[in-house]
């Protein structure tokens, strides 16, 4: 529900299911209510500070994978909400986005050095596969080199999450989004069950900051459920349901 007088400021952690959350959000707003980062995130950054206050101020909803810390140069009153997901399986899902999809800055690379997910890992290329998280939520995004995300910006990036007044998880989506699918699952995906040990560990290894993080949002979102007490787990429950007879054949004969 889309919150009376305040501007909505959505940081879109890539490959979190996000594009599930700005799918219901446009729902909620008009096309010129709306703002998103376009192909070039750090051209579009770039260009967004040199705006004056007035063009700012009609934003109601903002989303991307922006460095936290973008919602503070609007001038109007800004909430502004998260998700994370476990950096491993996270990282899985980036490598196979990059690789399945043509215009990824790394898919060329991918492909041509026919390097698979540890492989990538080790040239050390794919910032947005150590510490992701870590680097967009403490804003310091690319600045930092492969391997260079360090405590002080895992202190800020848990920081920046008590300012956010929604911290969710993808593999929470009961609790943080009454179990709507995520829409952007490649279908090359392979699941982390069928990696290599090897990769597996590589991957916890370039995103060891990310884990601290992500077990902080957890924290968070646990404590956002035991406030929410017994009504929202029935509510969570209630739409479980729902979603279960959707996809049963008796679906169109009840009408859900």
């Amino acid at each position: 529900q889309k919150m009376q007088q305040e501007t909505i400021f959505f940081y879109h952690l890539p490959k979190t299911a996000g594009q599930t959350m700005t799918h219901i959000l446009r729902q909620n707003y008009a096309p010129d209510e709306m703002l998103g980062h376009g192909l070039d995130t750090h051209a579009f950054v770039a260009e967004f500070l040199q705006w004056p206050a007035e063009k700012r101020n009609k934003i109601k909803l903002m989303h991307g994978h922006f460095p936290f810390g973008l919602h503070d140069e609007l001038p109007q009153k800004t909430g502004c909400f998260t998700m994370l997901r476990h950096p491993v399986e996270r990282t899985i899902s980036y490598y196979f986005h990059a690789k399945r999809q043509k215009q990824h800055y790394l898919h060329d690379l991918i492909h041509d050095n026919s390097w698979d997910l540890r492989a990538l890992l080790d040239s050390g290329l794919a910032l947005m596969m150590n510490d992701a998280q870590v680097r967009l939520l403490s804003g310091v995004w690319g600045e930092p080199g492969f391997g260079e995300v360090d405590e002080s910006m895992l202190e800020t990036a848990v920081n920046n999450l008590h300012r956010c007044e929604v911290v969710g998880l993808t593999e929470a989506f009961d609790e943080t989004l009454l179990l709507l699918q995520p829409k952007n699952v490649g279908p090359n995906r392979v699941a982390q069950r069928e990696m290599p040990p090897e990769t597996i560990a590589t991957i916890q290894q370039c995103n060891q900051l990310d884990a601290h993080l992500y077990a902080e949002a957890e924290k968070l979102l646990q404590a956002k459920i035991r406030a929410a007490g017994v009504q929202f787990r029935l509510k969570t429950a209630v739409f479980q349901l729902k979603q279960r007879l959707r996809q049963s054949p008796l679906s169109r004969r009840l009408n859900i």
